[in-house]
């Protein structure tokens, strides 16, 4: 009689261990499954990442660039204004004519 309950304990340890042990290898393979998921997201942000501070990079260069024209069109603004240019020679006859307003 002991023997015979020693051997149905015995049988449903190994039952029980048996599902355990499929169990515990449906989630291994569940995990498994997830962590390749998250490895695909991580490459994925590293590569927005990396495309970010290109962009960035970009953005810099192009903004120095349009600094530089501004500065460059604001020189040529203020000398237009400040009379850096030298006067053209006015037609003899224009120049009579102003004159001879002025008498």
């Amino acid at each position: 009689m002991i023997a015979r309950c020693a051997l149905y304990a015995a049988l449903s340890l190994a039952l029980a261990l048996g599902g355990w042990s499929m169990w515990l290898m449906r989630a291994n393979a569940s995990l498994t499954v997830k962590n390749a998921s998250l490895e695909r997201s991580v490459a994925a942000y590293q590569a927005r990442a990396e495309q970010s501070a290109l962009a960035r990079d970009v953005e810099k260069a192009r903004a120095a660039r349009f600094a530089q024209e501004s500065a460059d069109m604001a020189a040529k603004i203020e000398t237009l204004l400040t009379g850096g240019i030298p006067d053209a020679a006015l037609d003899p006859d224009l120049a009579d004519l102003l004159n001879g307003l002025r008498d």
